[in-house]
């Protein structure tokens, strides 16, 4: 574990981590098109797609955060775990690719999704949309198994022990655990109504999880750090995955469709009981309640319903009551981040996350 860092040396940046991760990457996806084209071609096309998706996009916070907590706390250079902070990109894309299904969405980073570019592919195969639907949905749940199982692999080339490399192995596999979970209960939330969980405990699983305490813990436990400080980089990590996930909610409602590279109609189509629903639900008036629920989880609403929703949210008081818990949860993140045993030039990396990840647009 590091005890004292000279503040002249320069903690790692998000564009320089992307970078790093990006450049270690390209490389694994290429072999990986190479074998599968040894194999048949349509499974070379698989990777490709894979590729193609993973270049359209992505800040690649996971591997940063991983990167950046471990150098926060090990001496050694940061190079040597890069197999292991970009399994959680690996991971996360896999997410994303299965979320997609799970949504019936077809563009990711502004550009079509594997079910999507699979659907073009097989058009002159399958005449029926519902059949090529379902084979290209097919080939998006193996594209994302793919990735799954490409990360628990990457972690073994970490420059660590084999201990370390079970201990991080071990992390991947409890987050794949609670995200899951989370996937599911919010799926059902969409039929369930007032049976469904509370949207906090689905932000906790489904986001927190896997995008920050994961990456979190990763970097600690390739660094080698103590027990203590791991329990505090749990709590960071479970309070911004929650606000992390509460932003995206807003953002899938109020986004700017450019900046997101997803529509803010679908979640207000499908009826998707997000916080602010809940929130909204609370305290809406009776009149506004009602004109709600003759629109809210309608499919065939028009763009000037949809634009009617919002404004319900809005005149409820719903979502700046949402903004206001968000700002909350980022004094908490910042009061964890203080009582962190780092230098304080990485106790500042730490802020910047923080700042980024809860004052973003996209």
């Amino acid at each position: 574990m590091k005890q004292a860092v000279s503040l002249s040396v320069a903690g790692i940046h998000p564009t320089e981590s992307k970078s790093s991760i990006d450049a270690f990457l390209q490389p694994v996806l290429a072999q990986k098109i190479i074998a599968a084209s040894a194999i048949d071609p349509s499974y070379a096309a698989l990777w490709k797609s894979i590729n193609a998706l993973y270049n359209a996009g992505g800040k690649r916070f996971r591997s940063y955060m991983t990167l950046l907590t471990h150098q926060a706390y090990s001496d050694i250079p940061y190079q040597t775990v890069i197999p292991a902070a970009a399994a959680q990109e690996l991971l996360h894309l896999a997410m994303l690719i299965h979320d997609d299904i799970i949504d019936r969405d077809d563009i990711r980073y502004g550009v079509k999704n594997i079910q999507a570019q699979y659907l073009d592919l097989y058009a002159s195969h399958l005449p029926d949309i519902d059949e090529r639907r379902h084979y290209a949905q097919s080939s998006a749940l193996l594209a994302g198994d793919l990735l799954i199982s490409e990360a628990f692999v990457l972690v073994t080339q970490a420059s660590v022990s084999a201990s370390t490399v079970l201990a991080a192995q071990q992390l991947l596999g409890t987050a794949i655990f609670q995200v899951i979970g989370g996937e599911l209960i919010d799926t059902e939330a969409a039929f369930k109504g007032d049976a469904a969980i509370h949207p906090l405990i689905i932000a906790e699983q489904k986001t927190a999880s896997y995008s920050f305490v994961s990456p979190f813990l990763m970097g600690a436990t390739l660094a080698e750090a103590d027990n203590e400080q791991k329990a505090i980089l749990k709590q960071l990590g479970t309070q911004l995955g929650i606000a992390y996930q509460i932003r995206d909610d807003i953002m899938g409602v109020f986004g700017n469709e450019t900046i997101t590279g997803k529509s803010t109609e679908g979640d207000i189509r499908e009826g998707k009981r997000t916080l602010l629903i809940e929130e909204f639900y609370r305290t809406a008036s009776p009149a506004q309640q009602d004109e709600f629920a003759l629109l809210f989880g309608q499919s065939a609403m028009t763009t000037v319903q949809v634009e009617r929703v919002r404004e319900l949210l809005i005149e409820s008081g719903a979502k700046q009551a949402i903004e206001t818990m968000i700002s909350q949860y980022q004094l908490a993140c910042t009061t964890l981040v203080n009582t962190l045993d780092i230098n304080d030039m990485y106790r500042q990396s730490f802020h910047q996350l923080i700042q980024l990840c809860l004052q973003r647009e996209q």
